[in-house]
């Protein structure tokens, strides 16, 4: 077998990885990895084992650690800044769960779901059993022990499902309305989802627009579904400056009497904007919630 056939290319790592080929690059430049192999023809070419260690750096950087730290630590390492603190018990129901997900058993997968969703209140089975399953899911994939079709599955079923157990529940029009979306270039949809069904088992009218919107898009809809919110999701990979820039610009368009809401961890890392209210998880959500119900 020839080199080619090999060795990954650099469209190969980013594809695999979510890294953009010119973060590679400084990583190579800046830190000392990954170290392509260099063709004849000057490409860059990367073993299988440098795609293993740099999923599970850009699992850690996802998770908020510094890239100077995460490139230098070894596997092992980076193994132990991928296993987050939980805050939250880890619902029993959770293993077996795990162990559907590797068997790809898409029936016991949903029949799981359907048990812990009528065994748990809402906020324990969205904090307890989703969070911790999708915790696991980027865990996994990050290390290479679950292919990215197992995990493709199980984010289908839970879609599927998380929007099955919305639209199955009443509007209460004293509770309000919210638009969830988030911004151009994030297409994150789960949390959209989770919290979704949060607001819809309150009674809200909820408005999902999907990932990936422009903020004039956002300002637009947000009018013509006379909503009383605005729900931005924000991952790691959405966070910072240009982020809080779009949400001043957003912020800007929509009506005085509709509030912006932002969530996610992608909201924790980014500077507060005065008028915008920040939920960094379902907890203060669910905060949130109960104190507008007061």
């Amino acid at each position: 077998m020839g080199v080619d056939t090999e060795l990954l290319s650099i469209g190969d790592i980013c594809a695999e990885t979510g890294l953009s080929p010119d973060v590679v690059r400084v990583w190579e430049r800046r830190y000392g990895f990954p170290m392509p192999v260099r063709l004849p023809s000057g490409h860059r070419r990367y073993r299988a084992s440098d795609l293993n260690r740099l999923r599970l750096i850009a699992g850690a950087v996802a998770d908020g650690h510094r890239p100077a730290l995460a490139v230098k630590s070894d596997e092992s390492s980076l193994r132990k800044l991928l296993v987050r603190e939980q805050s939250q018990a880890w619902a029993p129901i959770v293993d077996p769960l795990i162990k559907a997900v590797r068997e790809m058993d898409t029936a016991k997968i949903r029949s799981l779901l359907q048990k812990s969703f009528s065994q748990y209140a809402l906020k324990d089975f969205l904090g307890h059993v989703v969070d911790p399953l999708l915790e696991w899911v980027g865990f996994a994939w990050a290390e290479g022990s679950l292919g990215i079709h197992q995990e493709h599955l199980v984010t289908e079923i839970l879609e599927d499902f998380l929007r099955q157990m919305r639209l199955a529940l009443p509007v209460q029009p004293s509770s309000g309305s919210i638009l969830l979306t988030t911004l151009p270039g994030e297409r994150h949809r789960l949390g959209l989802l989770m919290v979704a069904l949060l607001y819809a088992a309150e009674g809200a009218r909820v408005e999902v627009l999907g990932t990936d919107l422009p903020v004039a898009s956002i300002a637009n809809a947000a009018r013509a579904l006379q909503v009383d919110r605005v729900g931005v999701s924000l991952s790691i990979q959405s966070s910072g400056e240009p982020t809080r820039r779009l949400l001043m610009d957003l912020l800007e368009r929509l009506s005085p009497q509709c509030r912006l809401l932002i969530g996610g961890q992608g909201a924790a890392r980014t500077r507060k904007v005065e008028g915008v209210e920040r939920m960094t998880g379902i907890g203060d959500i669910w905060s949130n919630m109960e104190m507008e119900a007061q």
